[in-house]
């Protein structure tokens, strides 16, 4: 058996396969996913597993077609009736073909799963093995299927019309469940989750729900019996019993809901804490950037002290960014996001003075617009440069000059700027309190408060 797998390795399309997996996910992921913010494919272990499996809505297709043009090998060869005249059993000769088109397809996804492990930095979760070994199985059962529907039905056509109809497949499934606005729910959702990729990761504190994993992973354990049993059993419909049965488990098993379809993990949200200082928390997820945030976010409590009512401490919200706002949050603590200070969405992320003026801004508050805003943010922005240029003492421009609200900001910072700090000091500090009490609250126009003193 080894000596035949070996030789199915040399002589099968195996290692075409293996290339074309590899190639198109290099691709795929220099181009598709998001190449800044934490949720980039090489910055945490669970990003890594979700993303490697979204180049499988490309490749799966693919891997179908060629495994079905291998599965025509014996019908184009002529040797089709010979081999079935063998005493051999039909498993033994579908095992080393299988085996190798196995191996061409989980070697080049471990290959791309390498190259991205070498460059992570987060925090390790077991989790990300069990999502990433079904997005192997999904690759395997794809060139299996190909393969097994070929020898069912020895047309020319098959390859090419196999690779097309799961394409259009895939790609359905994608469209009409994608976990946005408008994704369906109940027996509609579960049957498109059944796609051989992951819903596009959002942020790092949520992870694929366990009934999502372990249903797909049923499925496509399933489909690749079948199509294992395509080539192996007498009788074709005896191999559609696998796939029936892991079908009839994996579609109730699936979360009948978009919410339920990612959760939230305890593990990413619990926080990490320096040992000394004022103290700074940031969640598990980015536990590992800690020591480059403990200095610039004590500096920055150091500089809000001059508030009557300071904050005390630094600490990290976990949620996405990318959204059109945020709920309420006390003003007795530095909240901070560290997507939204550009820690990870620029190519050199921010430190020192400049990661501390992002948590100055605002007096110490968050903004309340997201980086996801249905309004011009612009007076939101211009009251928390004014504030933060407050609490340093001089006028520090919070946007660059090349962004795209910087010359509306900066119309509205200098007149701001120039009236409050023509107010008697007790004055000014009120206006800075009113500013952040509406900004804590998300509730009123920060500029107003910080111009006027009205809430």
């Amino acid at each position: 058996m080894v000596r035949a797998l070996g030789v199915e390795l040399r002589r099968s399309a195996a290692p075409l396969l293996g290339v074309v997996v590899l190639v198109i996910a290099l691709v795929v992921l220099r181009m598709g996913p998001p190449n800044s913010g934490s949720v980039t494919w090489t910055r945490q272990w669970g990003m890594l597993a979700e993303w490697v499996r979204f180049p499988l809505m490309f490749s799966w297709p693919v891997v179908v077609g060629l495994g079905a043009l291998q599965g025509l090998r014996d019908r184009r060869s002529g040797v089709e009736e010979l081999f079935a005249s063998t005493p051999r059993p039909r498993a033994h000769r579908a095992l080393a073909l299988l085996g190798a088109l196995g191996i061409g397809v989980v070697t080049a996804q471990l290959v791309v799963t390498a190259i991205g492990a070498v460059r992570v930095d987060g925090y390790w979760q077991w989790s990300w093995l069990l999502v990433l070994l079904v997005g192997l199985v999904a690759l395997v059962a794809a060139a299996w299927l190909g393969a097994g529907l070929a020898r069912l039905v020895p047309s020319p056509l098959t390859p090419p019309v196999l690779a097309v109809g799961a394409l259009v497949l895939v790609a359905t499934a994608l469209r009409v469940g994608d976990l946005d606005d408008d994704a369906p729910s109940g027996l509609v959702l579960r049957l498109t989750l059944l796609r051989p990729s992951t819903p596009s990761p959002r942020d790092v504190f949520h992870e694929p729900a366990g009934s999502f994993t372990l249903a797909q992973g049923l499925f496509y354990a399933g489909l690749a019996l079948t199509a294992f049993l395509l080539l192996a059993a007498r009788k074709w419909w005896q191999a559609l019993l696998p796939v029936v049965l892991a079908a009839a488990v994996a579609v109730p098993l699936m979360p009948g809901t978009p919410e339920e379809v990612r959760v939230a993990s305890a593990v990413a949200m619990s926080e990490v804490c320096t040992d000394s200082g004022p103290r700074v928390c940031l969640t598990r997820a980015h536990g590992h950037e800690l020591a480059e945030v403990a200095g610039p976010a004590q500096e920055a409590l150091r500089q809000l002290a001059k508030l009557p009512d300071p904050p005390r401490s630094v600490r990290e919200k976990p949620g996405p960014v990318w959204s059109a706002s945020r709920e309420a949050e006390p003003t007795d603590v530095v909240w901070i996001n560290l997507d939204e200070l550009n820690y990870f969405l620029i190519n050199e992320p921010a430190r020192g003075e400049e990661l501390t003026k992002r948590m100055v801004a605002g007096a110490g508050t968050r903004p309340c617009h997201g980086m996801v805003s249905p309004e011009d943010p612009t007076r939101e922005i211009a009251a928390r440069t004014v504030a933060g240029s407050w609490v340093a003492g001089r006028l520090v421009p919070l946007l660059s000059p090349q962004s795209w609200y910087a010359k509306d900001v900066d119309a509205l910072v200098g007149p701001a700027w120039e009236a409050l700090r023509a107010l008697p000091e007790q004055e000014q500090v009120a206006r800075v309190q009113a500013m952040r009490a509406v900004q804590g609250a998300c509730s009123g126009d920060p500029l107003t408060a910080l111009t006027s003193g009205a809430l």
